[in-house]
């Protein structure tokens, strides 16, 4: 049976409705049941209220209030077939006597003027502005007129964009209205034949005032429990609300494996008026399912995986291959993988489940089985002190951070840009006074201690003094460690270059990693605020004093990760960069390159590059490569 209209505008026509309720013998509850809307509905009725139901359709709305005690109601509907119908079927036994059915146009109410306490609308409005050539405006002057003052108009809508549009700017224009929104709360998934985006329903409550606002606002609870927010600025009512409506499309596309990205990623924001981070978003999460999902008993197994604080740049996590892995060792079908933000603070798991279980439950089937939350060890969500964050125009936002990690303290300098990065980490020693210093005798990074490998095992004829270049300083922990354990002899001199471009970091790198100029032994360290690829670029072409190095080592990251490269910049691995970096080297000088990056066919490209211009070549692949 074919119910629904050809052009959206038939939604608006009486011919529609009469044909509609012709073929419907059930009533029809748009958004929802009485069951469903009451918890909000009821807060604005009293039982002696005088209210109208405008576009009542054959929805038991009216009969539901009036059985509930609620008896001085009157509905009307553009279409005499269902009027007939609500009669016979609702008042034919004499029962509900005061109940009352009329025929009419809401555009042109027959009732004179504050008649109504209450006129409610259940998707009527939704329905009349599907044509643009009504007159939107002349309904909301017609309700106005039959509503006493202090008296309500209740709207149910879905809320579109430009159902939202009429209805405020003529309610917030017009200032003699408070207007408040809604949302009613979606009920946990069922097991339903057929899985429907499920948009939200909201209800607009106006309170007609005689006197006008001093200013205009509207009043906002999405969380159902009445703590209203005022809203100064309209746009921005449009803008929360429409992030809600996407929120359940995402939801939808989600539940349904219609988003193959493995980098897709939701962040869920808290906004509350007491919390000062509600800007940076407090959980974030990736999904990740098996390719083929075998069902237990028509069901599937779904499970919240919590990563601890501090371990959400590990392999397991952090990446798409990762979160496979996770999945096959939690046994299930279905996994969201969720990150904590380091600018809030979690009390425990339990109340992380509390948050998250009614948030989270929409995007898995609803044929899934009870939901588990799952972390490492019995609940652990990890421990995490932000001990400092800046801004520099080169990195961004910036994070110095103590974490613990299977009961060892890390010091860890983050860019707000890449949370899957660690830029540096330092192992932290506890001392006598019961502080803490960075360990500088451990490589805590795993790309540094094979680093550290290469310059140990390299075969050097004897020379008196030795040149290294480093591009990229982060905290300073791989040079501290060089000049904390490298003892060269009395008449041997290392010289330590290294160039940063973010003088900001040079800081950082002192305060918080205990990094050191000023050694006891030969080594020289010499810090140079400077673009890395300038100064490669004016090295190699003064001919005259230009100075060779032993050993070269890029250890920078990449700003833009779309590209494809997380380290270096792919300037860095261009032909011309690499050419400076023989002309620099001495002969027998070697070149260490830190490559990060998710893209195979990039990668085999700057493969092909080093090996044109270097003889020899040796490359070491992490065990579990971040990217």
């Amino acid at each position: 049976m074919n119910l629904l209209p050809k052009a959206t505008k038939e939604f608006a026509s009486k011919e529609y409705w009469d044909k509609f309720f012709q073929k419907r013998k059930d009533s029809f509850e748009w958004y929802g049941s009485y069951e469903e809307i009451k918890t909000i509905l009821l807060q604005y009725l009293k039982p002696n209220d005088n209210f109208l139901v405008i576009g009542c359709g054959n929805s038991t709305l009216s009969v539901d209030l009036f059985d509930d005690g609620y008896e001085n109601n009157t509905s009307i509907d553009i279409s005499q077939v269902v009027i007939d119908k609500m009669i016979s079927k609702y008042k034919s036994n004499g029962i509900r006597s005061k109940l009352q059915f009329e025929c009419m146009d809401m555009m042109q109410m027959r009732f004179a003027n504050e008649s109504f306490n209450i006129v409610l609308d259940k998707g009527t409005l939704d329905a009349i502005c599907s044509d643009s050539n009504i007159d939107i405006d002349k309904c909301f002057t017609e309700i106005s007129r039959v509503l006493k003052y202090f008296g309500r108009y209740i709207c149910v809508s879905l809320l579109q964009e430009h159902v939202l549009d009429k209805l405020l700017s003529w309610f917030t224009v017009n200032q003699n209205w408070i207007c408040r929104i809604e949302m009613i709360q979606p009920k946990s998934n069922e097991t339903n034949v057929v899985d429907t985006v499920n948009f939200p329903v909201f209800i607009v409550t106006c309170l007609k005032m005689k006197a006008k606002l001093a200013e205009t606002y509207v009043e906002m609870d999405l969380n159902g429990d009445r703590k209203f927010k005022k809203i100064h600025n309209i746009s921005e009512v449009a803008s929360i609300i429409k992030s809600y409506q996407r929120m359940e499309f995402l939801k939808y596309m989600v539940r349904n494996s219609k988003m193959d990205d493995e980098n897709f990623n939701i962040e869920l924001f808290d906004d509350s008026n007491n919390n000062n981070n509600n800007d940076d978003c407090r959980y974030k999460f990736y999904f990740v399912q098996r390719s083929n999902i075998v069902k237990s008993n028509n069901m599937i197994r779904c499970s919240i995986f919590i990563v601890p604080q501090g371990r959400e740049h590990e392999w397991m996590f952090s990446t798409g291959k990762g979160r496979l892995e996770l999945l096959k060792q939690c046994r299930c079908d279905r996994l969201a993988v969720v990150f904590l933000s380091r600018k809030h603070r979690y009390e425990n798991m339990e109340k992380i489940q509390n948050e998250l279980g009614n948030q989270l439950q929409g995007f898995f089937p609803p044929t899934s089985e009870k939901i588990l939350f799952l972390s490492i060890g019995d609940g652990d969500i990890g421990e995490r002190n932000v001990i400092w964050n800046g801004y520099s125009e080169f990195n961004g936002q910036m994070f110095v951070e103590d974490v613990c990690i299977d009961g060892i303290m890390y010091r860890r300098l983050v860019f707000a840009n890449n949370h899957n990065i660690i830029q540096s980490e330092a192992r932290l020693k506890k001392c006598k006074q019961g502080t803490f210093r960075c360990d500088r005798n451990f490589l805590s990074c795993d790309h540094h201690q094979y680093i550290a490998a290469g310059l140990a095992i390299i075969n050097r004829p004897f020379k008196n003094v030795y040149n290294l270049l480093m591009i990229g300083l982060g905290g300073g922990c791989f040079i501290a460690f060089l000049a904390n354990n490298l003892r060269p002899s009395d008449d041997i001199v290392l010289r330590i270059t290294v160039i940063e471009i973010d003088p900001l970091l040079e800081e950082v790198a002192k305060k918080y990693f205990d990094f050191q100029q000023k050694t006891n032994r030969n080594i020289e360290i010499n810090i140079i605020i400077d673009d890395g690829l300038h100064y490669l670029r004016s090295k190699s072409q003064d001919s005259q004093n230009m100075e060779k190095f032993d050993f070269i080592i890029f250890d920078v990251d990449s700003k833009n990760i779309e590209l494809g490269v997380s380290c270096p910049p792919p300037e860095f691995v261009e032909n011309e960069c690499l050419n400076q970096v023989q002309t620099l080297l001495n002969d027998d000088g070697f070149f260490i390159l830190n490559l990060v990056a998710r893209n195979e066919d990039l990668k085999q490209i700057i493969y092909e590059r080093l090996k044109n211009l270097f003889q020899y070549r040796f490359r070491c692949k992490l065990d579990k490569d971040p990217l």
